[in-house]
């Protein structure tokens, strides 16, 4: 018998990671990787996997000896830190959970005791400090293995009651999938000249994609037998069930005219997950067919945290009264059905946890609208498919819950929109032009420590 390979660490980056849903996936992949058979690493959504492909058995793999890395990259350096704290007691309670003598009580102090979390300062709005974010773990760790790009903001000013009401007496469920009573800004550019959502959503995290690309491509080429390499590094992207494409491609594609920045935003990443993952699958076969593994390859997954209560909301919810009315209201739609709510961001990172550690053969590429025993019947984008309820849609994993609270994940088709079908590829093509003149312009005028020209050409300090 040939001797036993020790796995490769994962290194996990989350962007957003030191509250809300980032902190919660953070907390959730923890934990699961304490366990020798995470729960949320089981293959779902078999049936939707093409008839030659055979499932991929669930994780089984001892990383107790080798443990984790997880980057916490974040604007606030301070704040991580009291993230970073509290992830380590959080850990730690959930081992102690585990009755002592066990089996498994030993591997996950084992697990425990080789666990670093590290902090990246990285600022999505200003394309410098995702630049110098992206150099900095290159340099610090051999590869990495999966990006989750989790941060995420919205422009909200005010919540419109008359609004709500209005949709909470047509459709309670509807008026929390697809809020139309939360009012945004328009208009808020960055200090890179950008517009601000737009960049924080969707543009920084496609720098810090391209400037990690090689970390990324490089796991595979670290990886010790070639079963692990089969499974490539991963980048999960979170989108939202209120994803629409509320915006005119042509002349707003930064989203600073639409009234919906962040629900823009969203079906933007949508679009161009879809084309990044078409593209990756592409470049891959004659890879595959020249050496037999997945060398180099990236998966690009697209995942949504469901519905749940985060600091933006609750501060959008004064005096403290409203906030429980909200949570009450939230508890009522669950009752009457609604699936994509939950009340911890622990349970709203099922689906991120799922993307990033089930086995790469068990996830489907594609889904329809007819699976409904697998699906979300409420379908945002029907209204936008070129064949409605037959499309061939492209999954989005959701945290989903039942009417008691138990969380599981679901999915959301998403299929190319019927105005712009190649919007998908149109917006890949603005980022990485944008992009490389980003770095263009660090690389030329040495800005890399001291900002970068914006798109007026004004030197910003």
């Amino acid at each position: 018998m040939h001797e036993q390979q020790l796995p490769l660490r994962p290194i996990v980056v989350v962007t957003g990671s030191n509250g809300g849903v980032g902190f919660g996936i953070c907390h959730r992949l923890l934990c699961q990787l304490a366990q020798r058979n995470p729960p949320d690493a089981e293959p779902r959504f078999t049936s939707l996997l093409p008839p030659d492909v055979q499932p991929g058995r669930q994780f089984d793999v001892d990383h107790s000896e080798v443990g984790m890395t997880l980057v916490m990259a974040c604007r606030s350096a301070l704040r991580a830190q009291r993230a970073k704290m509290q992830l380590e007691e959080l850990l730690e309670a959930f081992v102690e959970k585990i009755p002592r003598g066990t089996k498994e009580y030993g591997y996950a102090l084992r697990y425990m005791e080789n666990v670093r979390i590290d902090i990246c300062q990285v600022d999505l709005s200003d394309v410098g400090s995702v630049l110098r974010c992206g150099r900095e773990i290159t340099r610090s760790y051999p590869y990495v293995s999966h990006l989750i790009c989790n941060a995420g903001l919205a422009t909200y000013s005010h919540l419109d009651f008359g609004v709500f009401f209005r949709q909470a007496f047509a459709s309670p469920t509807a008026a929390v999938r697809n809020p139309a009573f939360n009012i945004q800004k328009a208009g808020v550019l960055s200090k890179d000249n950008l517009g601000y959502v737009w960049q924080c959503n969707v543009f920084g995290h496609y720098v810090l994609f391209r400037s990690l690309q090689s970390a990324l491509s490089a796991y595979a080429l670290h990886c010790p037998s070639r079963s692990q390499s089969q499974s490539p590094a991963r980048v999960v992207w979170l989108s939202s069930v209120d994803a629409l494409p509320t915006y005119d491609p042509i002349s707003d594609w930064q989203l600073t005219k639409t009234d919906k920045s962040y629900q823009a935003s969203k079906a933007q990443i949508d679009y161009m997950v879809m084309e990044l993952a078409q593209k990756s699958n592409l470049m891959s076969q004659a890879t595959r067919q020249d050496c037999g593994t997945a060398q180099g390859k990236i998966d690009h997954l697209l995942v949504s945290p469901g519905i749940t209560s985060t600091k933006v909301a609750a501060d959008l919810l004064r005096p403290k009264i409203l906030e429980y009315c909200m949570l009450a209201f939230f508890y009522f739609c669950r009752l009457l059905g609604s699936p994509h709510l939950l009340f911890s961001t622990y349970k709203a990172a099922i689906a991120a946890s799922y993307a990033a550690l089930t086995p790469s053969t068990s996830i489907p590429a594609f889904t329809s609208f007819d699976e409904q025993a697998n699906i979300d019947g409420n379908i945002s984008y029907a209204d936008v498919a070129n064949t409605a309820m037959d499309a061939r849609a492209y999954p989005k994993f959701s945290a989903m819950s039942d009417r008691w609270g138990h969380e599981h994940v679901g999915i959301v088709p998403v299929v190319r929109w019927e105005k712009h079908p190649d919007e998908g590829r149109a917006a890949l093509e603005r980022c990485e032009r944008l992009y490389k003149a980003f770095v263009k312009a660090e690389g030329v005028e040495g800005k890399a420590e001291n900002g970068h020209a914006d798109n007026s050409g004004e030197k910003r300090a």
